[in-house]
């Protein structure tokens, strides 16, 4: 069966946090189908063939990562956007191995989920269509290596254009100074830390209406910088709560 473009597979057996993203994923026009066990989801994937699926670490009858392994083995490359509490640096490690694209750490906001929702399915297109990656009026063309604002060309650097690229690609994300580092200067980059943050002034500048007062590449207080999309822009991290009272 071909792949649905707007079937979302939510794999949780929390009732509140499935009812919460099925109404905001509904909400921004995708269909949903619910699971609240591994075995069940698993049976199901194939004829369903969603677009994107998104599985909770924790469930009665699997653990996350056995069910994405579960998935590759047959495959399958549908991304998968892995939500849990577990937020340890081996914990994050363990879930990408095991086959997710993305991991989310709850609490989480519903726009930044929403955020990574997209990404996923724009890098998953990406794969298949032209070498682009766009969020909002944002495009890269990544075989011309060219930028575009709302259709007018943006004079980038060669390091200008592959650290956007990353930031854009990670829409949502906090990125440290370090993993920017890493995928922009290469692992073996010797030189001041302090060249991200120079780029970062430089692209803000060419990008932001008010490159002092900057809302689409956004610095996080001692963690990084964010790439914000359109729908997070101006947007404050609320998490939702579940009946337990605990955070999702």
């Amino acid at each position: 069966m071909s792949k649905s473009a707007k079937l979302v597979m939510l794999v949780d057996d929390d009732s509140t946090i499935i009812e919460t993203l099925e109404y905001n994923l509904k909400r921004h026009g995708f269909e949903t189908v619910s699971f609240n066990s591994g075995q069940s989801a698993l049976a199901k994937l194939d004829p369903l063939s969603p677009a994107l699926i998104i599985l909770d670490w924790m469930l009665p009858d699997m653990q996350g990562p056995e069910i994405c392994k579960l998935i590759r083995l047959r495959n399958l490359e549908t991304p998968i956007l892995m939500l849990t509490g577990r937020a340890a640096p081996n914990d994050v490690a363990h879930g990408l191995t095991s086959g997710a694209d993305d991991y989310l750490s709850k609490p989480f906001s519903v726009v930044e989920f929403l955020a990574r929702v997209q990404a996923l399915l724009r890098r998953s297109k990406g794969q298949t269509r032209s070498g682009q990656v766009a969020v909002g009026d944002l495009v890269l063309d990544l075989d011309a290596q060219r930028a575009t604002l709302k259709d007018t060309e943006v004079e980038l650097s060669p390091k200008e254009f592959v650290l956007l690229k990353v930031m854009m690609e990670n829409v949502g994300k906090t990125l440290s100074t370090e993993s920017i580092l890493n995928q922009v200067w290469g692992v073996d980059f010797t030189g001041d830390s302090k060249t991200v943050a120079v780029h970062m002034r430089w692209l803000r500048q060419k990008l932001e209406a008010d490159p002092k007062n900057p809302v689409l590449l956004e610095t996080v207080h001692r963690a990084g910088y964010r790439f914000n999309s359109p729908a997070m822009r101006g947007q404050k991290r609320t998490p939702f709560t579940s009946q337990a009272g605990e955070q999702a």
